[in-house]
C-alpha cells in the first residue's frame, strides 16, 4: 500500500492506519521519525559546499558556520594615516572591515571570520600604502606549530618604508621614513603606523644601496655595502647574501684594481725611479679682483699651516736615510701582502688592510705580519712623535700610494667629523679631529691649496666675481705638513697631476683628534 515518509522532525506526513498514533487519532497522521543519518547528511552538504567557496578545499566534518579567526586593530601615529588591507585564508570581514584610509590619531579594527581552523593553520598577508612587499604571517591550529608574523618564529615585526637615495652619487639622504609595528598573540594583531626612528632610517638606506651593489660587478662598491651594512645593524640574511657576491667577486679576481697587481706595483713603485726637485719655486696666485681681498691674507686668526722639511729624519735620526728606507719597507710589504690591500681609490692608490681598516693598529699588524718590523717600528715612532708635537692622538692614517705623474688627490677637505660628507664607498668612522699631519716619502710632488669662501669657511668673497686665492707648494721626502681644524675649514688642499715626469711617491696622512684626558674623576 502506498506510503510517503519526510526526513525532517515535527514535518506531516500521512500513513497507514496500522502506523496511526493513539495521540492523534481520528487525524491520520503522527510525527514521522527522522531517518538515521538524514541531518548529518544534510549539515554535512551544506558545510562543504561553504567551505569549496571560501577555501577552494572541503572542510573538516563536523563544521557548521564561520567563527572569528582573527582581530585586527591599526592605530596610526605621529601624523602619518594610510591604507591598511588584511587577507586570511578562507576568510572575511565582519561587516565593513577596516576602512580605505585610518587618520592619523585614530584606531580601526576589524574581525575577521572563517570557518573552523584547518590542520596545520592559515596564512595570510598584509598590505600596507606605500610598503611594497605585502607581510606575510601565519595563523597555527590545533596546537600544531606556532603562529608567526614577517618570517617564522617571529611574533614582531617592524616593516619600514622609505624614498629612494641616489647614493652612488652621494645624493641627500631622506631625512625620514615610515615604520609599521606588527604584532601577533593568538586571534589577535596589532598594528602601529609610526615615523621611523634614525637608527631605522639608517638601516633603511644602507640596505637600499646593499641590495643594489648586490646586483653589480663591482667588487670596492660591494665590499663597501656590506661594510657599512654591518655598522647600520642590516639583517645578517641581507649581509650573507653580499658576502656571497664577494666571495664570487673575489674568485674572478675583480678584487685586484687595474694597477695593483703585484707586477704594476714592483715596476712603478721602484724606489731606483724617484725624481726630486729640491729647489723648485712654489707658486702664489692670489685674487687679482681686489687688492685688499680677505682671501689674500696668509693666516687668518685660529688657522695653523705648517711645512716642515727633512721632519720624518728628525724623527728617526738613528735610521741612516730614513725616508727611503721606509718608502721601500712600505712597497715590499705591498709586494708580500694580498693582493687587494693596494686598491684604487680616485686618482690614487690607499695601502691598507684588505678589509680597509686605516687604523693604526691595523697598518702595523699588517706590516708585523710580513715580516717588515722595522718599517712598523718606524710607523709608531712616527705616531708617537705626531702626537706629542701636535698635541693630539692619531686614530687613522692614510698610506697613498702615487706611482707616476698621472696620479693625483682631488681638491678636498679632511673629514674631522660625522657632519661632513664622505665617499659613497668610504667605511670610516670619523670622530672630532683637531688637524693632519702629512708625511712624505720618495718623488717631490706638488700640493696646491685653494681658499674657499663657500658656507663652511669664514672667509668672505671681496665680490661676486672674486676668484679666490691658489697656492702650490712643493712636498719633497721627509716633508711634513700640518694643518688644524680652522685652516681645514676655510681651505681645500690636494695633489695635481704633475705636467712633467715625476717618480713615485707615498704620503702617510695623520688623522689627528684631540688627546683625551690622562684619567677621569668620579
Amino acid at each position: 500500500m502506498f506510503e510517503t515518509r519526510i526526513s525532517s522532525p515535527g514535518s506531516l506526513t500521512p500513513t497507514t492506519a496500522s502506523r496511526r498514533s493513539s495521540s492523534v487519532a481520528g487525524h491520520g497522521y503522527e510525527l514521522a521519525k527522522p531517518l538515521p543519518g538524514a541531518i548529518k547528511k544534510v549539515a554535512r552538504q551544506r558545510s562543504s559546499s561553504l567551505a569549496v567557496k571560501l577555501l577552494g578545499k572541503a572542510a573538516p566534518a563536523g563544521f557548521t558556520t564561520a567563527v572569528p579567526a582573527l582581530t585586527v586593530s591599526v592605530i596610526a601615529k605621529d601624523g602619518l594615516e594610510g591604507r591598511v588591507a588584511v587577507s586570511l585564508e578562507g576568510a572575511r570581514p565582519q561587516g565593513r572591515g577596516l576602512p580605505a584610509s585610518v587618520s592619523s590619531g585614530s584606531t580601526a579594527t576589524a574581525t575577521y571570520l572563517a570557518p573552523p581552523a584547518l590542520p596545520g593553520g592559515t596564512k595570510g598577508s598584509v598590505e600596507i600604502g606605500v610598503f611594497g612587499e605585502p607581510i606575510r604571517f601565519f595563523l597555527a591550529s590545533g596546537g600544531q606549530g606556532s603562529s608567526w608574523v614577517g618570517s617564522a618564529g617571529r611574533w614582531k615585526y617592524t616593516a619600514l618604508h622609505v624614498e629612494s637615495w641616489n647614493w652612488r652619487e652621494n645624493g641627500q639622504k631622506p631625512s625620514e621614513g615610515q615604520a609599521a609595528d606588527l604584532e601577533l598573540a593568538g586571534k589577535e594583531m596589532k598594528i602601529v603606523l609610526r615615523a621611523m626612528s634614525a637608527m631605522e632610517l639608517k638601516r633603511s638606506l644602507q640596505l637600499q644601496a646593499l641590495r643594489e651593489a648586490t646586483e653589480e660587478d663591482d667588487y670596492d662598491s660591494l665590499r663597501a655595502q656590506v661594510t657599512k651594512a654591518r655598522m647600520a645593524s642590516v639583517e645578517m640574511e641581507h649581509i650573507a647574501k653580499g658576502e656571497a657576491k664577494l666571495k664570487e667577486l673575489k674568485g674572478q679576481g675583480l678584487h685586484v684594481n687595474e694597477g695593483c697587481d703585484r707586477n704594476t706595483i714592483r715596476e712603478q713603485m721602484d724606489v731606483s725611479k724617484i725624481t726630486s726637485k729640491l729647489g723648485a719655486p712654489d707658486v702664489n696666485e692670489p685674487c687679482t679682483i681686489c687688492s685688499d681681498c680677505p682671501c689674500n691674507v696668509p693666516c687668518n686668526p685660529g688657522e695653523a699651516l705648517e711645512f716642515s722639511d727633512d721632519a720624518v729624519q728628525d724623527c728617526l735620526k738613528d735610521c741612516p736615510g730614513a725616508d727611503l728606507l721606509l718608502f721601500q719597507s712600505l712597497v715590499e710589504a705591498a709586494l708580500a701582502v694580498e693582493e687587494g690591500c693596494v686598491w684604487k681609490a680616485g686618482g690614487k692608490f690607499i695601502f691598507s688592510e684588505f678589509n680597509r681598516n686605516q687604523s693604526v693598529t691595523a697598518l702595523t699588524r699588517m706590516l708585523h705580519r710580513v715580516g717588515k718590523i722595522e718599517a712598523a717600528d718606524m710607523i709608531t715612532r712616527l705616531v708617537a712623535y705626531t702626537e706629542t708635537k701636535y698635541s693630539g692622538f692619531v686614530t687613522a692614517i692614510q698610506v697613498n700610494f702615487h706611482p707616476h705623474r698621472g696620479t693625483y688627490h682631488d681638491q678636498h677637505r679632511d673629514i674631522y667629523s660625522q657632519k661632513q660628507s664622505a665617499g659613497p664607498n668610504c667605511t670610516c668612522q670619523f670622530q672630532e679631529c683637531v688637524g693632519t699631519v702629512c708625511y712624505s716619502l720618495g718623488s717631490s710632488r706638488l700640493v696646491l691649496l685653494e681658499t674657499m669662501t663657500d658656507e663652511l669657511s669664514a672667509i668672505r668673497p671681496c665680490a661676486s666675481t672674486c676668484e679666490g686665492r691658489s697656492e702650490m707648494r712643493w712636498l719633497h721626502s721627509g716633508n711634513a705638513m700640518f694643518f688644524n681644524t680652522e685652516w681645514n675649514n676655510n681651505h681645500t688642499h690636494g695633489i695635481p697631476p704633475s705636467e712633467e715626469e715625476v717618480g713615485p711617491r707615498i704620503s702617510l696622512a695623520f688623522l689627528l683628534a684631540a688627546k683625551p684626558p690622562p684619567f677621569c674623576k668620579i
